[in-house]
C-alpha cells in the first residue's frame, strides 16, 4: 500500500465498517481491490498523491492494468488468457470507493472532503463491451453444469457416505473398544453428518460451522402441535433467519449430539472455545454442535472442507467430462435449491430458506431446470415411441405417400358431417362441426339430429322451468339452434347431392 494513500483507506474501511458492514471478508476484499490501485497510480502516476486528483482518464487507464493483474493471479480449472471476474470485481470495489467518499464528502464537516474528487473515475459505462459479459456468461456456463453433475452424482455420493457409516458401525459391534474401529466409526459418522447436515439445511459453511444446541428453537402451534426452528446466525450479509427443522434434518441434528455427547461421556453438549475464520476474532463460548470428532474442540471450515471432498473421491463422484468430482461445501446448497425446486417450493421461498439477498440467484435454477426437464422428457418419450413403433415411425413420407394421404383427407368423415376443410390447415371449431361453415350435414343423419334436436329441447324446458342462471339457459338455447341449423341442411339437400355426399364419404 502506497504511503500516501493508506491514511484515506483506513479511514475508509472504518467508516464503511460502521456504517454499512463489518465483515472481515468484506473489508478485507475492499482492501485488496484499492491496494491494486493505489500501486497502479504510483507506478503510472506517480505525480498523484491524494484521491482528490483522481480524473476519469486514471480509472480509464486502470482497467487494462486489473485485467492483466487478475490474469497472473487467477487460479483454478479454467485458468488462461480468457477474462475472470476477478478483475471485474476489483474495478466494482475502486467505483463504490469513489462514490462513496463522494456522497460522504457532502456531510457537514466530513472528514472526506478534501479526498472527493470533483467528477467520478471510473463510471459504469466505462466496464461496458471489455469483455466481462463473457466472462460472466462462461461462469454461469461452469455453474450450470456443476449443478447438472451434482444432480446426477450427489444421491451416491450420499449413500456412499452412509453405507460407509453403516459398515463401521457393525465392526465396531463386532469389536467394541477397539481404537481403530471407533475412530474409523467416529471418521464416517462425521463424513456423513456433515454431507446431511449441508444438503438438507442449505446452510453457509460458516454458518453450518457457527450452530450451538441452543439455536435449536422449539415451538407450539395453537392446537399444541410442536414444531422446531434452526436459528442461523448472521453470516454474509449481516441479516439472521431460522429455518424449519423437518424430519431428515432433525434426524441428523439429533445424530450429532448423540455422538458428540458419547465423545465427552457427558449428558449435554458441553460449551467450547471457537475461532471464527472468516473474521478472524474468537467467537464466544458455547455448546458447539460439530466438535469432537478427534480432539474435543469444534471442527474447522477446513476440516470440513477436507471431508467433503474425500467423501465424494471415494464415492467416485465424476463429472460429466470425466474428470473427478470433488464435492464443496458450497455444492450443497446448490443440491438443496435444486431439490427444493424440483419439488415445486416457490423461489421466495427458498430464497428465505438460503438467505439471499434477491431472487437473482433462484432464478439461476429457475432458468435451467425447466429446459432440461422438458429436454429430457422429450429424450425419454421418444425413447419409448421408437420402442413400440419402431425406427421407420419417425421417417418423412414419400411425395408418392403424401399425394395419396392428401387425396383421402380432401372430404374428411366426421360422422355427421362431411369437413371441407383444406388438409393440414388449423381447425378453429376444435373437430366440433354443429355451426361450422366448413361442415356440410349429411342427410343420412337427419334422423340423428331430430333425437339430439328433441333432447336438447326437453332440457331447456327443464332448465327453464328450474330457473337455472340465465348464462346457462343462454348456452342451451344456442346448442339448440346449431342443432335445429343443422338438421334443415341436412334436410334441404337435394337428393342427387346427398347421394354424391354419400359416396364421395364412402370412398374416403
Amino acid at each position: 500500500m502506497p504511503a500516501p494513500f493508506r491514511a484515506l483507506t483506513s479511514l475508509y474501511l472504518e467508516t464503511y465498517a460502521t456504517r454499512v458492514s463489518h465483515v472481515y471478508v468484506t473489508l478485507r476484499h475492499k482492501l485488496i481491490a484499492l491496494g491494486h490501485f493505489w500501486r497502479f497510480l504510483a507506478e503510472q502516476y506517480p505525480e498523484i498523491t491524494t484521491s482528490a486528483e483522481v480524473a476519469p482518464a486514471h480509472g480509464r487507464a486502470y482497467i487494462p492494468y486489473a485485467i492483466a493483474r487478475a490474469r497472473e493471479r487467477q487460479r483454478g480449472e479454467d485458468t488462461g488468457a480468457d477474462l475472470r471476474p476477478t478483475a471485474h470485481v476489483w474495478l466494482l470495489e475502486v467505483r463504490t470507493f469513489f462514490a462513496d467518499i463522494c456522497t460522504w464528502a457532502t456531510e457537514p464537516d466530513s472528514p472526506f472532503a478534501p479526498h472527493a474528487p470533483r467528477i467520478m473515475p471510473l463510471m459504469r459505462r466505462d466496464l461496458m463491451g471489455i469483455g466481462f459479459e463473457k466472462a460472466r456468461a462462461r461462469t454461469q456456463a461452469r455453474i450450470t453444469a456443476t449443478v447438472l453433475d451434482l444432480e446426477r452424482e450427489m444421491p451416491t455420493i450420499r449413500a456412499c457416505a452412509l453405507q460407509h457409516w453403516k459398515a463401521a458401525g457393525v465392526a465396531l459391534q463386532l469389536q467394541p473398544g477397539d481404537r481403530r474401529t471407533t475412530a474409523a466409526e467416529a471418521a464416517t459418522f462425521w463424513d456423513w453428518a456433515l454431507v446431511e447436515l449441508l444438503v438438507q439445511s442449505g446452510l453457509r459453511i460458516e454458518e453450518a460451522s457457527e450452530l450451538t444446541t441452543l439455536d435449536i428453537l422449539k415451538r407450539q402451534l395453537p392446537d399444541g402441535r410442536v414444531y422446531y426452528l434452526l436459528h442461523i446466525k448472521p453470516s454474509k450479509f449481516d441479516r439472521a433467519r431460522v429455518i424449519p427443522i423437518g424430519d431428515g434434518l432433525g434426524r441428523v441434528i439429533a445424530e450429532i449430539i448423540r455422538h458428540v455427547k458419547r465423545f465427552y461421556g457427558a449428558d449435554a453438549v458441553p460449551s467450547c472455545d471457537h475461532w471464527d475464520h472468516h473474521e478472524r476474532l474468537p467467537r464466544p463460548r458455547a455448546p458447539y454442535l460439530l466438535q469432537g470428532a478427534k480432539h474435543p474442540s469444534p471442527l474447522g471450515i477446513q476440516t470440513i472442507r477436507a471431508r467433503l471432498g474425500a467423501v465424494s473421491v471415494a464415492a467416485g463422484a465424476r463429472r460429466a467430462d470425466g474428470r473427478p468430482l470433488v464435492l464443496l461445501p458450497h455444492d450443497c446448497r446448490r443440491v438443496f435449491a435444486s431439490e427444493h425446486l424440483n419439488n415445486n417450493v416457490p423461489v421466495h421461498v427458498i430464497q428465505a430458506l438460503l438467505g439471499h439477498a434477491t431472487l437473482d440467484t433462484i432464478m439461476v435454477y429457475a432458468k435451467l431446470y425447466p429446459t432440461t426437464l422438458i429436454e429430457e422428457y422429450r429424450k425419454a418419450v421418444r425413447g419409448l415411441y421408437n420402442a413400440f413403433h419402431g425406427d421407420d415411425s419417425l421417417r418423412n413420407p414419400t411425395a408418392d405417400e403424401w399425394a395419396a394421404f392428401t387425396v383421402g383427407c380432401n372430404l374428411r368423415d366426421m360422422g355427421t358431417h362431411l369437413c371441407a376443410l383444406p388438409t393440414g390447415e388449423y381447425c378453429p371449431k376444435g373437430l366440433v362441426c354443429l355451426g361450422c361453415t366448413h361442415a356440410q350435414p349429411k342427410q343420412s343423419a337427419a334422423p340423428i339430429f331430430r333425437r339430439m334436436l328433441s333432447s336438447h329441447e326437453r332440457a331447456l324446458g327443464t332448465a327453464q322451468q328450474r330457473g337455472e342462471p340465465a348464462g346457462q339457459i343462454a348456452a342451451r338455447q344456442l346448442e339448440v339452434s346449431r342443432i335445429g341449423h343443422a338438421l334443415r341442411r341436412a334436410e334441404e339437400l337435394p337428393s342427387d347431392v346427398a347421394a354424391a355426399i354419400e359416396a364421395e364419404a364412402g370412398a374416403g
